[in-house]
């Protein structure tokens, strides 16, 4: 088992927790909280601090457990189920994500290719990343993130004088409900997600340390406020919401040169790139899930790979043929699924944690079996 180092382990949860801002967050958190999109943001910081923690609990029960191992463990035969729904839930959550990615290519750059052939596009690299393993999607996933880094500095400075604090006020425009909503909004899409790292095993982690996960994490959400914060500071609340993906006409605004024409076409790499990676870990996790809890061989794991990339490209035609039945999903029903999936079950095992630990410490002859 090759060992994943620390900053390659950081850099995944970058990506898991930007992923799905673009085309799913953000229109969905403007929709709902209008103006105080960017006070949603900074309560989803503080809150998303609790799956945080409880996925940390979970990861510490065994370092040679991943979350497959660790239900089949605590639940026996149920644990089996518990892992089918739990990659069914993740199936839904990616799909969700491809879509949005072939259709912001689509609509954005290549109205006039079909859909079906960008999908193609990208289903091929997403195979490949999936057959080469945990391993080299992580590494992949480093030299990713210092590449995004330089371009989200260029991002900020070239918007930042673009905004006009008018857009902003009047604050706690929007009543109570709304900001949680649209909080609930976030760590559906962009903290809950990170529980697909938990298909890798503590002792697969080189240096492993929780507090500097924490801090990646902390950064990479204070990046989402404040792309909300610029979003509409530079738009207003109306303008956003007219355009389908504000935050990629937002870098038509850049004002750093007239060196480079259609700088938003490059600077956009930076989502497209994050949902990339969102969507290669999070068909691992399904993948791994299915071959480990049916405990395949190496050949057959291949053929799981590449049936799922498959039905992840032929879902991906046949719904959402209007983009407003898509935010209806996105504001009211894949939020409930996402809560659902990955923080009751989550805390559900944690609570099959504490008790068989209780047990354990109650009875030490257990802990020979």
């Amino acid at each position: 088992m090759k060992k994943i180092g620390s900053m390659e382990f950081n850099s995944l949860i970058w990506f898991l927790t930007r992923g799905a801002f673009i085309g799913i967050t953000l229109s969905s958190l403007i929709y709902i909280s209008k103006r105080d999109s960017w006070i949603s943001g900074l309560i989803a910081l503080i809150l998303g601090l609790i799956p945080i923690a409880i996925f940390a609990y979970i990861r510490h029960y065994d370092e040679k457990f991943n979350i497959c191992d660790l239900n089949e463990h605590l639940f026996g035969k149920f644990g089996k189920i518990l892992n089918i729904i739990l990659a069914t839930g993740a199936f839904i959550f990616i799909e969700m994500a491809f879509l949005n990615l072939v259709h912001f290519i689509h609509s954005q750059f290549l109205y006039r290719t079909d859909p079906i052939i960008i999908a193609i596009v990208f289903i091929v690299p997403l195979i490949y990343g999936l057959l080469k393993g945990i391993n080299a999607i992580s590494r992949t996933s480093l030299i990713l993130f210092y590449l995004i880094i330089i371009t989200i500095i260029f991002i900020v400075a070239g918007v930042l004088n673009g905004v006009e604090l008018n857009n902003l006020l009047p604050i706690l425009e929007t009543n109570t409900n709304s900001i949680i909503h649209g909080t609930l909004i976030i760590i559906a899409y962009n903290t809950l997600p990170l529980f697909m790292l938990q298909i890798i095993p503590k002792k697969q982690l080189e240096n492993y340390n929780l507090k500097k996960s924490v801090i990646f994490y902390a950064v990479a959400i204070l990046t989402l406020v404040n792309a909300a914060f610029l979003t509409i500071g530079t738009f207003g609340v109306e303008l956003s919401l007219l355009y389908e993906y504000p935050e990629f006409h937002l870098l038509k605004k850049l004002q750093i040169g007239n060196f480079v024409d259609r700088a938003e076409s490059i600077l956009s790499m930076e989502w497209i790139i994050s949902l990339f990676v969102l969507i290669l870990m999070g068909m691992y996790y399904i993948t791994k899930s299915i071959s480990q809890t049916f405990k395949v061989t190496k050949k057959t794991n291949n053929i799981i790979i590449i049936i799922a990339c498959l039905l992840l490209l032929t879902i991906s035609q046949f719904i959402f043929k209007t983009n407003g039945s898509a935010t209806y999903f996105f504001t009211h029903d894949l939020y409930i699924i996402m809560f659902v999936i990955f923080f009751f079950i989550p805390i559900l095992i944690a609570l099959a944690c504490k008790l068989n630990k209780s047990r354990c410490q109650n009875n030490p002859s257990r802990n020979n079996n």
